[in-house]
């Protein structure tokens, strides 16, 4: 190494013109029983809704775990190729509806991790999906990273995003609110990591009170004869040094927090999210993507009792969050979409719960959604031997749109172009659907918003 003290990578060099914009990835770990968040309504022709408390185990000795119409909040589907003409939110959840009615939220209805379009006869084949279904770990991961044949291995959708959008000239950061993700992984990117109640010191307890002076000495410029490795290390440990204490001094700065969040974790995680967004100008960024999570969706048993406890948590958290966006005037810069690894039986088990399925219904919501809209395709049948070919044993609905029909509407509102070589690398499967099962960002979002 030479005595010359590394470059700095300064992370607010930026320069872009590009507006601000945030996407929070919002991921409800356990597997989320998404057919009673969103259920069938008011259905002519064939009564999908009977259907639905069927198949959810309503009987003449017991009323299942399907939701009555007294418990839902009924919403207009707006969409004509969905089987019913409105459908019913979780009576938990009265801020989705809001947000609907207010033409700020969608669904996207039976959507999941597929490699491409499949049904009961030719799912077996694709062995990468099928070694992975139904394994909380497994389809946890391969959901973040939206690559079922390792493409771009070792990286997430958020990461390569992030990627694209870094060697476009536009400043972007990523932020876990919840441990190190394989969403936020890229090629050329990092995420930061943080805790729902802030930023940790880089060494809390050094031995010695210059530590960090000795390690940036120990890790100063080096030399043309310097190992590869030994230099990236270097660059790599410099710069967090770098950005560390930029965020730190940042995020002292950003404690105005006007609304009063809940004090769970999820309202924490979201709390925090908002004072990030508040440090964008000193950090310099344009372009930001954030991690959060809520767990406790592994509904084996009373799965009736979960989801109220849950969704009555969500519904103040999420509130809070819009109403504090709504305060910085971020809200139309701000998409906030939700996932969850795989979605529930429809058939109830003998614990009045639910068992691991596939597809599942899924929201987003933000100031510029074109919204108030049931994307994705919600089933009209639910027993095997479907017409699309669709439902497996117990209610296990294969999904018929997806992720990447969400990915690839906001991956274009946040600045990827919508085809070519960078879409390909941030969705590497969307090729294999046909434009009907993707959504372009004039789809998903009031471009004039």
């Amino acid at each position: 190494q030479s005595r010359d003290v590394r470059a700095s990578t300064d992370a607010a060099l930026g320069n872009s013109t590009e507006s601000y914009k945030a996407i929070v990835y919002y991921y409800l770990a356990g597997g989320l029983d998404s057919y009673n968040m969103l259920a069938p309504y008011t259905c002519s022709s064939i009564d999908v809704y009977e259907r639905y408390r069927t198949v959810r185990g309503k009987s003449g000795l017991s009323e299942g775990i399907g939701l009555p119409l007294s418990r839902l909040l009924e919403i207009q589907s707006n969409n004509p190729s969905q089987p019913c003409s409105s459908f019913g939110i979780h009576e938990n959840f009265p801020f989705l509806k809001s947000l609907y009615d207010e033409g700020k939220l969608n669904f996207v209805a039976n959507a999941g991790l597929i490699p491409k379009p499949l049904n009961k006869d030719s799912y077996r084949a694709e062995k990468r999906l099928t070694s992975r279904l139904y394994s909380h770990n497994r389809m946890s991961l391969e959901s973040k990273l939206e690559d079922l044949f390792d493409e771009f291995g070792g990286t997430g959708v958020g990461g390569r995003i992030a990627d694209v959008m870094a060697r476009a000239g536009v400043p972007t950061n990523s932020f876990s609110i919840d441990g190190q993700q394989p969403l936020l992984t890229g090629a050329g990117t990092s995420q930061f990591i943080l805790s729902r109640k802030g930023l940790a010191a880089f060494n809390k307890d050094p031995p010695i009170d210059n530590m960090e002076d000795v390690l940036r000495n120990l890790n100063s410029a080096t030399t043309d004869e310097s190992g590869f490795f030994a230099s990236t290390w270097s660059s790599k440990l410099t710069e967090v040094f770098d950005k560390q204490a930029l965020l730190q001094t940042e995020l002292a700065k950003a404690t105005n927090v006007t609304t009063v969040f809940p004090g769970d974790t999820t309202a924490d995680q979201l709390k925090m999210v908002t004072r990030i967004m508040q440090t964008a100008e000193g950090r310099g960024s344009k372009r930001d993507i954030f991690y959060v999570q809520t767990t406790g969706f592994d509904s084996h048993s009373d799965v009736d009792a979960k989801l109220i406890e849950k969704f009555t948590l969500m519904n103040s958290a999420l509130k809070a969050f819009v109403d504090e966006l709504k305060v910085l005037d971020l809200w139309e810069s701000t998409v906030l979409v939700q996932f969850s690894e795989f979605g529930r039986t429809l058939n109830p088990n003998s614990g009045g719960g639910s068992d691991h399925a596939w597809g599942g219904n899924h929201f987003m919501l933000g100031g510029s959604v074109r919204g108030g809209q049931i994307l994705g395709q919600y089933p009209s049948d639910f027993e095997e031997g479907d017409a699309e070919g669709l439902v497996l044993s117990r209610g296990r609905l294969i999904p018929s749109y997806p992720w990447d029909a969400m990915w690839k509407g906001i991956a274009e509102w946040f600045g990827v172009p919508a085809a070519g070589p960078e879409m390909d690398e941030v969705l590497p499967m969307h090729k294999n659907f046909p434009s009907d099962k993707l959504y372009d960002k004039e789809d998903l979002f009031d471009l004039l918003g």
